[in-house]
């Protein structure tokens, strides 16, 4: 982090919130590109927390996530009416063995979730709060490779997809 950021707090919102780059590595279709592809949407969805910015989060998502596209309009609208997230970073793994390619073309990813949860300071009376949670949830990552970029299609507990 850079020196002169500053996390949320119950009192202001964070700022000097450093912007994710995609790393060269995640336009691979290789194990290590699906994994430098996820680190980079989680620090993208954390940017997004951080800042009410979903530009870069919804960049790498489809568009048929509705669940994802709920959450951004919610993370938006948030910050329109003068409110702010508190936490929200989290680190997704690929567990050994899961990198696969369907018959599809996609990749179901198995993966480990860690998160610090997060809290809302709302304009208004509403809050929501999500706990920290790691590895007791299984959850799989579909996402799929085409023209040389990856794309979250959707995540669902394991073996749903």
């Amino acid at each position: 982090m850079p020196e002169d950021y500053e996390p949320a707090t119950l009192e202001h919102p964070a700022r000097n919130v450093p912007k994710p780059v995609m790393p060269a590595e995640a336009t691979k279709e290789t194990e290590a590109g699906a994994q430098a592809f996820l680190n980079y949407r989680a620090d993208a969805q954390w940017y997004a927390m951080q800042t009410g910015d979903t530009t870069l989060v919804r960049d790498v998502t489809a568009a048929e996530c509705s669940k994802c596209t709920a959450q951004f309009d919610d993370i938006e609208a948030l910050y329109q009416h003068g409110g702010w997230a508190i936490g929200g970073w989290e680190k997704v793994t690929i567990l050994p063995g899961g990198f696969t390619k369907r018959m599809d073309g996609g990749y179901n990813l198995p993966v480990d979730i860690m998160s610090s949860g997060s809290k809302t300071v709302p304009s208004s009376s509403k809050s929501v709060t999500q706990s920290p949670f790691s590895g007791t949830d299984l959850i799989d990552i579909y996402v799929d490779y085409r023209e040389g970029h990856w794309t979250h299609v959707t995540a669902s507990p394991r073996g749903a997809l």
